[in-house]
C-alpha cells in the first residue's frame, strides 16, 4: 500500500511539473515580439545591395536583402541581439540591437565596405 502511494505521489508531481512547463510556453507565445528592418548599402557608391545575408547571432534567424537593399526579421523577443551581415566581396559587419520597447524600433542603415584587393 505504501509503495502505491509513493508511486501515485511521484506521478502527480511529474504531471504538475509538465503542467507548469506548458503554462510557460503559452505565456511566451503571447509575449510581445519585435521586428528588425533596415536597408543595406555599398558605403562607397551608396547603391543598395541585394542578396546580403543579415543573421541574428543569438537565434538561427536570418533574412536576405531584396533588390532595393531592404530586409526584415520578425519574431524577436525583447533583449540584446547581434546582427551580422555577410556578402561576397564585402567586409562582414556586426551591429548590436536592443529591443525593449516600441521606442527602440528604427530602420537600420547598414553600410558595407568592399574587401580590399
Amino acid at each position: 500500500m505504501r509503495k502505491s502511494i509513493t508511486l501515485l505521489t511521484a506521478a502527480l508531481l511529474i504531471s504538475l511539473a509538465g503542467f507548469s512547463s506548458n503554462s510557460n510556453e503559452i505565456s511566451k507565445e503571447t509575449e510581445l515580439t519585435f521586428s528588425v528592418s533596415g536597408k543595406v548599402f555599398d558605403n562607397s557608391t551608396g547603391e543598395a545591395l541585394a542578396g546580403v545575408k543579415v543573421f541574428v547571432e543569438e537565434t538561427d534567424t536570418h533574412a536576405y536583402s531584396d533588390f532595393d537593399g531592404n530586409f526584415e526579421i520578425n519574431g524577436l523577443y525583447p533583449g540584446l541581439y547581434t546582427l551580422t551581415t555577410t556578402f561576397i566581396s564585402y567586409e562582414s559587419t556586426m551591429l548590436n540591437v536592443t529591443l525593449e520597447s516600441v521606442e527602440d524600433l528604427e530602420t537600420l542603415e547598414v553600410k558595407l565596405e568592399q574587401v580590399s584587393k
